[in-house]
């Protein structure tokens, strides 16, 4: 082969190989990058969650009753901290009181993988510990993220309501039950990993952004739930009860203004509370309510065909005691001889159970139904009881003069609250609602409203018992609810409860006290449930001057020159600590 020949075929050779070598790169970086980029992720990239912000809660006002705050919080690689620097990671971090050095050190020995070292901390402190990191090349391993922390800044006065988040989800309250809709989308970016153990951006690593939840705007007057939350406290502490419970509405739709429990705990710190507490008591815990359920009679009586017999009929209840079934029904006063309406203005069991024998009781049982109770209400808080009656075919004569004056059933003190609204608003059953919009942004989403469930009486039967309701305030069992500034319709109940022997405390009780106001067009309904005070044996004690205390003060918050803004400018922000 002649030199010439040689030298082309070296040539062809090289040119062969590199041309080929041109396609190999070519390929490389088109036809087949994505399958060695996403072989490359595999090995040596590390996904980083990028979390979307809670939706904010608000008050009627859009004052702020929950909200986020920006903090920081650190994960570590251990796997990629190496032995000879344990001792100074530890010793930085444990220099920010973060944790001991000894549990750091443990901590970076027994844990393999990525994981969560501290979360919600300081802002600032993050920013410094970040440039130290940075500084000692620590940063591969220690990763700073921004965070975001969950404010309550109103703690315990709206924990019922509110509830609280624990691992980014909603356990109880509101953020439980719009979990979804509050906690919005989270996102995650990859980071590239190189051989030093380095974590940088890569331009074609995946990232996707997270989505921000929606606001809730709720219908609760944070300045009215201020008042309820201070005074149910001063009342159980003062009277020693064991709990208190109180329910505002909005007598025009069903709107909750305010609701509160007492005890209560710190939403901020819930794992150091019982999780009895966690939960709304007025819509979750069922009672025997007592002389508060005497409405429901009074109901049926004005529906029953007999109507006009029991309205004209005069009750001799001057023996101080009826016997039905062998057992004796008794008052606590001696009340002579009655009418229709001071039976119920003068809380008498034995008129009611005089009542309960010339009723169906078939007839009995569905008007309680058309009340809603036995039924949830449909509240948007979760852990809703339905309460307890007796069906119609389980109703003895001695049990239907028991459930007429308020024993032998359960009942939230949401639902007594919708049966006394359902007066108030003429004979007709609402549902209540707390949310009052859901918001993305500036847009709403959502938007609640009054909602009739059912006719229950006829707005005839309803000024009749609102008649009745004012007289209980002005000459009977609630004088000491009633109010200069307006003409308030309600009803006491004072309920003994159940021992473990199954026979009713002579010194245990639950007592009540349901009003709306004013009577010929009412804005407010305030539901009041005092458990075993200890130092008085009548709601007319207990419950009625606090339904008044709350009342007046409600009253002067529509005063023209109240500030809706004043918990805001009074407030001055959370610990950071």
């Amino acid at each position: 082969m002649s030199i010439n020949r040689k030298i082309k075929l070296v040539k062809f050779i090289f040119i062969t190989i590199f041309w080929g070598f041109v396609v190999y790169v070519f390929l490389l970086q088109t036809v087949h990058s994505k399958k060695y980029e996403q072989m490359a992720v595999s090995q040596h990239g590390v996904s980083i969650p990028l979390l979307a912000e809670r939706g904010k809660i608000l008050d009627q006002y859009h004052r702020p009753l929950v909200y986020n705050q920006l903090c920081a919080s650190i994960r570590i690689l251990p796997q990629y901290v190496r032995e000879s620097s344990r001792d100074s990671v530890a010793k930085l971090l444990a220099s920010y009181n973060l944790k001991p050095h000894s549990e750091i050190i443990n901590e970076l020995i027994t844990k393999k993988n990525l994981y969560w070292f501290k979360k919600y901390i300081d802002y600032e402190t993050a920013c410094s510990l970040k440039q130290q990191l940075h500084k000692r090349k620590f940063d591969n391993s220690i990763i700073v993220v921004d965070d975001i922390k969950r404010i309550y800044p109103f703690g315990a006065t709206l924990a019922s309501v509110t509830g609280f988040i624990g691992d980014e989800k909603g356990l109880a309250g509101l953020e439980f039950s719009y979990d979804t809709i509050l906690k919005g989308t989270e996102g995650w970016m990859l980071l590239q990993k190189d051989a030093t153990g380095n974590n940088y951006a890569w331009p074609s690593y995946p990232t996707q952004k997270p989505i921000n939840g929606n606001d809730l705007v709720l219908t609760i007057n944070l300045d009215i739930q201020d008042i309820v939350y201070r005074e149910l406290e001063k009342t159980v502490n003062d009277f020693q009860a064991l709990s208190g419970h109180i329910i505002v509405l909005d007598a025009s739709d069903g709107a909750v203004l305010a609701l509160a429990d007492y005890p209560d705990y710190d939403p901020q710190n819930f794992k150091n509370s019982s999780s009895k507490l966690w939960t709304a008591v007025s819509v979750s815990d069922e009672f025997e309510p007592g002389s508060v359920y005497k409405l429901v009679i009074c109901a049926a009586a004005l529906e029953a065909p007999n109507r006009k017999t029991l309205l004209a009929q005069k009750y001799d209840v001057s023996n101080g005691f009826i016997t039905v079934s062998g057992r004796k029904i008794k008052d606590v006063h001696n009340n002579g001889v009655v009418d229709f309406d001071n039976i119920f203005v003068k809380s008498s069991n034995i008129g009611v159970t005089m009542l309960s024998q010339n009723l169906s009781a078939t007839d009995f049982y569905l008007k309680q139904r058309e009340f809603g109770f036995g039924l949830p209400t449909g509240i948007e808080l979760p852990g809703e009881a339905n309460g307890f009656i007796d069906r119609p075919t389980s109703i003895t004569p001695l049990r239907f003069a028991n459930i007429a004056f308020g024993q032998g059933l359960r009942a939230t003190l949401l639902q007594l609250s919708m049966a006394y609204l359902t007066v108030a608003h003429n004979g007709e059953l609402l549902k209540p609602y707390l949310v009052k919009e859901i918001r993305q942004n500036h847009k709403v989403l959502y938007n609640g409203k009054k909602t009739v469930v059912r006719r229950v009486f006829s707005e005839a039967d309803a000024q009749i018992m609102k008649e009745i309701l004012a007289s209980v305030v002005t000459d009977g069992t609630g004088r000491a609810a009633s109010l200069h500034e307006s003409q308030v319709c309600g009803k006491t109940g004072t309920a003994q409860k159940i021992e473990p022997d199954g026979k009713y405390s002579a010194t245990k009780s639950v007592m009540t006290f349901i009003g709306f106001f004013p009577k010929d067009n009412p804005r407010y309904l305030i539901s009041v449930m005092i458990d075993e005070p200890k130092k008085s044996r009548f709601a007319g004690e207990v419950t009625c001057p606090l339904f008044k205390t709350i009342a007046q003060k409600i009253l002067y918050l529509e005063k023209p020159n109240h500030n809706h803004n004043h918990h805001l400018l009074t407030y001055a922000g959370p610990s950071t600590n």
